[in-house]
């Protein structure tokens, strides 16, 4: 481990090193953070991805879908999370040494809204499904009881995520099993779940798109969680729980209950197996680990944004914040354009993620450390430049499987170009030349 950190101190769990690297008697052991990794990724998402992949494609295809998209999303996490680990640093002090001081504020702002207006949606989703079972409560008074309730646990950062997720994942893997054995011993059985086949196909490149993009961004900021790994190994063993066993299998389950049903919508695939209650429990735990996360996330985001600019507020200000920009966007009943808000998430995310790669696994290989926020340039116009262009070519291109995963290899590959191209400019001018020729003499 090649970490180098700040001199230690004790900040309480409502700053979590919103703004330093996390030292090394804070780091925390591979079972919390399989835990939290596990509980991030069973998401009401991963059920409205499996609804979506189940109801436009055939079991061998959605199956398939399922393992790629979710195998890309381990690549991208663990090339991530190794850069969380070794500097300490959160996503978007990361963010500040590759786009520069100023450059990490437009970013910081951007994927924090984003994350929060993914759990807007998703809290629309979950508000209207407890509202059939309790039709007296509108849907609008669970937003606000589930908001306040994530931020319960979110604004004590990771021992609080860790804590829910110890008690959320038994439950929902307990109710998930239990759909699995309805969907057994229903008339058909698995044997005619296996020979569904779609009555609106979306074709393979489209059920990957969807399994890489409603994850996309929680990779992209997984260095928010592995920044606590105490070893590299356990980043990776954790991505690959998090995004194989947490989201791949419950999209294979969601998928699978789909085909059963012959419907793509989660709440009455579960009601047309007798599980509308056991449903909405799972919605609730479900929502409630990724909400709380993303919500964590944004508020390092805001933490960061603010402190670049000198305005001194603490994270659990900006968590508060963004869990009031999470309950607008679900006021604003947007849970419809579900795959519409994927597309959204597919351009901006995996450019992001591909430029963070390429910076520090091709352009500074090995330089890895907390150190490297005092180096960092106002803003790095080549960073920026690449994320950009990478994102146009991702929607206007169709070289690739899906525009994720263009917008992913298009940002290593812009930015690792640029990187090289602006290294050869300062090289070659006079100052530096000359720089160079003293210090080889």
């Amino acid at each position: 481990m090649t970490t180098e950190v700040e001199p230690e101190s004790h900040p309480s769990d409502l700053d979590d090193h919103a703004l330093e690297a996390v030292p090394s008697n804070r780091r925390q052991s591979l079972t919390q953070m399989i835990v939290v990794q596990i509980g991030w990724n069973i998401s009401v998402s991963s059920f409205l991805v499996g609804g979506v992949v189940g109801g436009g494609t055939s079991f061998g295809e959605g199956m398939a879908a399922i393992v790629v998209g979710n195998l890309v999303l381990v690549a991208v996490a663990a090339l991530i999370g190794l850069v969380g680990y070794r500097t300490g640093l959160s996503s978007y002090l990361t963010a500040r040494v590759v786009f520069g001081r100023q450059g990490a504020v437009v970013v910081s702002l951007l994927l924090g809204v984003v994350a929060m207006g993914f759990i807007g949606v998703l809290m629309d989703t979950w508000s209207g499904a407890v509202h059939k079972l309790i039709p007296a409560v509108p849907p609008w008074a669970f937003i606000l009881v589930f908001g306040a309730a994530i931020t319960t646990t979110a604004i004590f950062g990771f021992k609080g995520m860790a804590k829910f997720s110890a008690i959320a994942v038994p439950i929902e893997i307990a109710i998930a099993l239990l759909a699995l054995f309805k969907i057994g011993a229903s008339g058909g059985g698995f044997a005619e779940v296996v020979t569904q086949q779609p009555v609106v196909p979306i074709g393979f490149a489209a059920a990957v798109g969807a399994v890489i993009s409603t994850w996309i961004t929680g990779a992209a900021l997984v260095g928010d969680v592995t920044r606590f790994a105490i070893r590299g190994r356990d980043v990776i063993i954790s991505c690959f729980a998090g995004f194989v066993v947490g989201a791949g299998i419950f999209e294979t389950i969601a998928t699978v209950s789909a085909m059963s049903v012959g419907n793509s919508n989660f709440v009455l695939v579960m009601q047309g197996l007798g599980l509308l209650a056991p449903a909405a429990v799972m919605l609730v735990l479900a929502l409630w680990n990724t909400a709380d996360n993303n919500l964590y996330s944004a508020s390092l985001a805001f933490t960061n944004a603010s402190n670049t600019l000198n305005v001194r507020i603490g994270k659990p200000v900006w968590t508060l914040v963004a869990i009031v920009i999470a309950v607008l966007v679900a006021f604003a009943g947007l849970a419809a354009q579900f795959l519409v808000f994927l597309n959204i998430i597919a351009l901006i995310a995996p450019p992001f993620a591909g430029v963070i790669i390429a910076h520090f696994w091709i352009l500074t290989r090995g330089s890895m450390h907390a150190r490297l926020l005092e180096s960092a340039p106002a803003v790095r116009v080549e960073a920026l430049v690449a994320w950009v262009v990478a994102a146009v070519l991702s929607k206007y291109t169709d070289l690739l499987l899906t525009d994720a995963i263009e917008g992913l290899v298009y940002g290593i590959v812009c930015y690792a170009v640029l990187g090289w191209v602006v290294a050869a400019v300062k090289r070659g001018t006079p100052a530096t030349a000359a720089a160079t020729r003293e210090g080889e003499a």
